[in-house]
């Protein structure tokens, strides 16, 4: 082709390429008529330019007449007035199912075609949008056997499911150092890890056997912090078990998870449950909430994330046995979302980016207020993690990574910073569990939130796959 557009072209004439090719050119052909060889930018103006196509911002038409999109529509154009006729190229049609066969045919010379179609299956109709159902939590309380109301000098017997890098240095320096608390059994998959434990922070046991553990009467409480894969059956069989229980989040990486941990508490008549969402115990964002003060109309809640890089290696990569980073993380800020707007979420709508790996969630509550999750791993390290803004009624309270807040409105209040680390809640929350198992009083959230909570958690997924808003049906 390039010897024979060099014979076909007039003198001084252009050759074009279309398409990639290598370009092998005779010499002497095209110097003798000084020939003038061109390459054709697919699509035409505009192609590679990411202000043109991503933010669409076109160029005048007095100064570039046919741009990517011009070209485009009149082609179309061209198409639709029959004045363009492509049916003699199209050589050969098949059925989608029978993709792999036509390329090898096509590989193999067995079909000789200038343009092939696949034939889609037909659509039986719009899909719906996705729904995800918020199980209803049914406790038989005529079975419910109540807590015991312990005696004051009478410590909590604590056994420890886990002892990993969150257990050890988040839940256990808290605890160890907690008046009234046993720290009684700690539980690994290995001996060595077990001793460890026990021997860092004063276990009176160690032991790799849980049914032990759970059939042990004197324990009053069990700390499930293992794999996020491990959370939801391990919850079921202490919960059937008779004890109180402290789960980390995620409660559940699936609806049927999910369903199974509230069988166990309708079955066992058992719901002394609570899942790690520790930020609403912080005591900057409590204060914070209160200097706010109560809530008249719909509020808009904005909250970033700035999730970072994870580590080459992390089990958090895993995403085929432990679920997505949001699914393991994300329960925390939806959860100190709707404790912030007083309601459980009605819908969600996320979006990703590609790869999934940064997200914008977007919440509906029932009074019409909204709540905007930024979860992105994309961002400067040295930005802080965690920022948030609530506005409604004419004010606006802000968080600074917990470690300063301030409320705007008739009244500025501005917190004085943290002289020490962050205090995101932990132990808060650690002392309002342990309180409710001495004395028998509620679970410091009720179960209905930690339910729609990670029901709204596992509809990112739903809504990712569908496109479109998650409605949650039931909601509460």
């Amino acid at each position: 082709p390039v010897e024979l557009a060099a014979r076909l072209c007039r003198d001084r004439g252009r050759v074009v390429d279309i398409g990639k090719c290598r370009l092998d050119l005779p010499w002497n052909a095209y110097y003798e008529k000084e020939l003038d060889v061109r390459f054709s930018r697919s699509y035409g103006p505009g192609r590679y330019d990411p202000e043109y196509e991503l933010e669409g911002r076109d160029y005048p038409i007095g100064y570039v007449r046919w741009t990517e999109r011009r070209n485009l529509a009149c082609f179309l154009d061209l198409l639709a007035r029959g004045s363009v006729d492509v049916e003699p190229l199209v050589s050969h049609i098949a059925d989608f199912d029978d993709a792999v066969e036509t390329y090898r045919s096509l590989k193999d010379g067995e079909l000789k075609a200038v343009a092939v179609l696949f034939r889609y299956p037909e659509q039986a109709g719009e899909a719906a949008a996705p729904v995800v159902a918020v199980p209803a939590v049914a406790v038989p309380t005529a079975s419910r056997k109540p807590s015991p109301v312990r005696a004051a000098r009478t410590p909590v017997r604590l056994a420890f499911v886990g002892a990993g890098n969150y257990a050890t240095s988040m839940l256990l320096p808290h605890l160890a150092r907690r008046d009234g608390v046993e720290l009684a059994t700690v539980v690994t998959t290995t001996a060595l890890s077990a001793a460890n434990a026990q021997r860092k922070f004063g276990f009176a046991g160690a032991t790799t056997d849980l049914d032990s553990v759970l059939g042990d009467k004197s324990i009053d409480a069990v700390f499930v912090v293992t794999r996020h894969s491990s959370h939801a059956e391990l919850t079921r069989r202490a919960l059937l078990a008779g004890k109180s229980v402290f789960v980390e989040k995620p409660l559940a990486l699936t609806e049927d998870e999910l369903a199974g941990v509230l069988a166990a508490v309708e079955e066992s008549g058992n719901d002394r449950l609570q899942v790690g969402f520790n930020r609403r115990f912080a005591p900057l964002l409590q204060e914070a909430r209160k200097q706010f003060g109560a809530r008249t109309g719909p509020a808009s809640l904005r909250y970033l994330v700035n999730a970072g890089r994870l580590q080459h290696g992390s089990w958090y990569l895993r995403q085929g046995t432990e679920g997505s980073r949001f699914a393991g993380e994300g329960g925390h800020f939806i959860d100190t979302a709707s404790w912030l707007l007083e309601a459980d979420p009605v819908s969600v709508y996320p979006v990703a980016t590609s790869g999934n790996e940064d997200l914008q969630v977007v919440l509906r509550y029932p009074d019409g207020s909204t709540a905007t999750i930024s979860y992105v791993t994309t961002g400067a390290p040295g930005f802080p993690k965690e920022t948030l803004d609530l506005l409604a009624d004419g004010k606006v309270l802000r968080l600074d990574d917990f470690v300063r807040a301030s409320v705007h409105g008739p009244r500025k209040w501005i917190s004085s910073r943290l002289p020490k680390a962050r205090d995101k809640g932990q132990s808060a929350q650690l002392a309002a569990f342990v309180k409710a198992v001495r004395t028998g009083g509620p679970m410091p959230v009720p179960m209905e939130s930690l339910v729609a909570t990670t029901a709204a958690t596992l509809a990112v997924r739903a809504g990712l796959a569908g496109g479109a808003p998650v409605t949650l049906a039931g909601a509460r």
